[in-house]
C-alpha cells in the first residue's frame, strides 16, 4: 500500500469529508477522491460509504485504521527526530497562537526579516491542532491556572493571565460606583448551564442574563453597555470606556505557555522563535496580569 493513500484514509476518517481531508493534507478534493479510489481498488474493498452527510467508514476501514495510525506515528516520530537535530536557521515553522496578540505579530514581521530562510505559517488557536502530528510546530496556548501541558510537550510558562469584573463606566452610579445591584451579567453559557467563573467574581448573587462565549464579543458587549463581564484584564487595558468594578477581586485565571514537541526541542529555528515569543510576552506581562 502507498503511504500517501494511507494518509488519505486517516484524513477522511478524521475529517469525514473530501474537503476537510484535502485541507488537512494540503491537496485538492479531486486528489483525495482519486487516491481513495486507488486504495479501494488495491484492497478490493470499499473503505468509505459516500453519503449526503460526508464519508462514513466501513467496517474494513475501521479495521485498517489502527494499523494506519501506528505507521503514521512511526513516520512522524522519525520526522520529528530528524527535524529536531536540524541546526540550520531555515525551513518552515507552523505557529498557532491566540488572537488579540497584535504585539506579537509586529515582532514576527521583524523575525521574518532577520531570518530570510525561515517561512512562517500562522494559524489561529481555535483549531484543535496536534503538535505530535506536526499540524503545528510551536503553539502559544492558554492553560487554566494550576495545570501543565502534556508530557510529550516541552515549553515555558510565559506569564499569568488575570481576570476581573468590568463594566462600561456609564453604567456605574456616580454616588455609589461600588453598588452594581442594578446590573446583570453577560454570561458565557446558555441559560441553565453552570457559570463556574461566578464564584471568583464576588458578585455571584447577580443574575446572568446573556450568553457570549467569544472573548472579543464579550469585550464588545461590555463596551455596548450590555452589563457586567468577567474577562481577562488585558482586554480592558487602555480602554477608556471600560472600568473594573470597585472592590472586584482580580483572579489568576490562567497562564500563557509556548509549547513544542519534545522531539523538536533542539531544532535551531524552533528554539530561536520560542525565545523571541518569550521576550515579547515579557514586555507586556504587566498588562496580562494586573494583580
Amino acid at each position: 500500500m502507498n503511504w500517501d493513500d494511507m494518509k488519505v484514509l486517516l484524513a477522511l476518517g478524521r475529517r469525514g469529508s473530501a474537503r476537510g481531508a484535502a485541507q488537512l493534507l494540503g491537496v485538492s478534493n479531486s486528489t483525495i477522491t482519486r487516491r481513495l479510489d486507488d486504495l479501494e481498488s488495491t484492497l478490493h474493498t470499499r473503505l468509505f460509504d459516500r453519503t449526503p452527510d460526508g464519508y462514513r467508514m466501513t467496517a474494513a476501514a475501521e479495521e485498517l485504521m489502527p494499523a494506519a495510525e501506528h505507521v503514521e506515528e512511526l513516520m512522524l516520530a522519525a520526522e520529528r527526530r530528524i527535524t529536531g537535530t536540524d541546526q540550520q536557521l531555515q525551513g518552515s515553522i507552523r505557529l498557532t497562537m491566540p488572537d488579540r496578540v497584535e504585539f506579537l505579530l509586529t515582532r514576527l514581521a521583524r523575525f521574518a526579516e532577520d531570518y530570510p530562510g525561515i517561512e512562517l505559517e500562522l494559524m489561529p488557536s481555535n483549531l484543535a491542532l496536534d503538535l505530535s502530528r506536526r499540524e503545528a510546530d510551536i503553539a502559544v496556548r492558554v492553560l487554566p491556572a494550576g495545570t501543565r501541558p502534556p508530557d510529550n510537550l516541552i515549553g515555558r510558562n510565559l506569564c499569568p493571565l488575570s481576570a476581573s469584573t468590568y463594566v462600561h463606566r456609564a453604567l456605574l452610579r456616580e454616588d455609589a460606583p461600588h453598588d452594581v445591584s442594578h446590573l446583570t451579567w453577560v454570561g458565557r453559557y446558555p441559560q441553565g448551564q453552570r457559570e463556574d467563573w461566578l464564584r471568583y467574581s464576588g458578585l455571584e448573587h447577580l443574575p446572568v442574563r446573556h450568553a457570549i462565549s467569544d472573548l472579543n464579543l464579550m469585550q464588545m458587549a461590555a463596551r455596548s453597555r450590555m452589563g457586567l463581564v468577567f474577562m481577562p484584564c488585558f482586554l480592558a487595558f487602555g480602554d477608556p470606556e471600560l472600568v473594573r468594578v470597585p472592590n472586584a477581586p482580580v483572579v489568576h485565571q490562567s497562564n500563557v505557555w509556548v509549547l513544542t514537541h519534545r522531539d523538536l526541542r533542539l531544532s535551531a529555528r524552533f528554539r530561536v522563535l520560542r525565545e523571541v515569543i518569550a521576550e515579547e510576552f515579557a514586555k507586556v506581562a504587566s498588562q496580562l496580569d494586573t494583580r
